[in-house]
């Protein structure tokens, strides 16, 4: 029985001081996730929640990927619309002008300084037709093209689209190409506006049939801006909905990451009373007793 008494107190004395060393570090795991904020600080802490984490801060990448994709869609689309809109007004006030020169009171020199104007119109709707964005054309299509008309009105571009992914499936397509603005062949904008230019001064009587080809330009110009909208809202939808996603996984994340502190703190106040217990208890167990010495 002796020697039964002297192999357990030392085994109790190893008990105790495991289970102090297991209370010490709960302890200290508290004591890190309420000064960090988090609840978990190495895999090991709650693989699981860990795993969870991992996808959730994947989606939250390809999220922000989405994003970028989108906000350089709408500026393209933004610095498009600007200019379609500009070449609009320019058509428009080349039918004013046209409409002009077909009224009975104007003189041969009131069609010449109109003819002037529309030559002028038209040096300013290549102008807006050229524009480029980030050191690419706006209207050449996806062609490495310097500018997308050439100065005889010719397109130098191609029509492949220029699209932006905003999911792993879909594209939103981030351009028109010229001819889309403006119109393809001798229908297109340049043509007109030469034969409108050169009939006021020479065949005002051809003006009618100039009207008729502007107007289907004009309906064209009007169809890409139609069209350039409808991209711009359906990217600002997308924009917003993925702000909204964002949102929704920062707070999925911060469920699963994050330490509860009112919780958290409470748990460290009852295992700090419960350590401090357990080391009075554990110190007068250990005090050696005079039957101690006399073994």
């Amino acid at each position: 029985m002796v020697l039964i008494d002297r192999m357990s107190t030392p085994s109790q004395h190893l008990q105790s001081m495991d289970m102090l060393s297991a209370a010490q570090e709960r302890m200290n795991r508290l004591q890190d996730q309420v000064s960090s904020g988090k609840a978990i600080s190495r895999a090991s802490d709650d693989p699981s929640a860990t795993q969870s984490a991992m996808k959730l801060r994947a989606e939250h990448t390809r999220l922000t990927q989405v994003k970028l994709n989108v906000d350089n869609g709408l500026l393209r689309l933004n610095a498009t619309m600007d200019q379609v809109d500009s070449i609009n007004n320019q058509l428009l006030r080349v039918q004013d002008l046209l409409v002009q020169g077909q009224q009975p009171s104007a003189t041969a020199n009131v069609r010449s300084a109109l003819a002037a104007e529309v030559n002028v119109l038209k040096d300013t709707l290549l102008f807006a037709i050229n524009s480029d964005f980030a050191g690419r054309q706006l209207f050449s299509g996806s062609s490495g093209a310097a500018t997308a008309y050439d100065n005889a009105g010719n397109y130098l571009g191609d029509t492949t689209a220029v699209s932006t992914r905003v999911d792993p499936d879909s594209t939103v397509r981030t351009d028109v190409n010229g001819p889309e603005v403006l119109g393809t062949g001798a229908a297109n904008a340049f043509a007109v506006l030469t034969s409108i230019a050169s009939n006021l001064v020479n065949d005002p009587n051809s003006l009618a049939a100039d009207k008729t080809s502007l107007d289907a330009v004009i309906n064209t110009a009007r169809g890409a801006q139609a069209t350039v909208g409808t991209r711009i809202t359906q990217l600002t939808e997308l924009r917003d909905l993925a702000a909204a996603k964002e949102v929704d996984l920062a707070e999925a994340l911060s469920a699963v990451e994050d330490t509860d502190l009112t919780k958290t703190i409470m748990e460290l106040t009852l295992q700090q009373t419960g350590y401090e217990a357990a080391l009075h208890a554990t110190a007068s167990v250990m005090q050696p007793s005079l039957m101690d010495f006399l073994r």
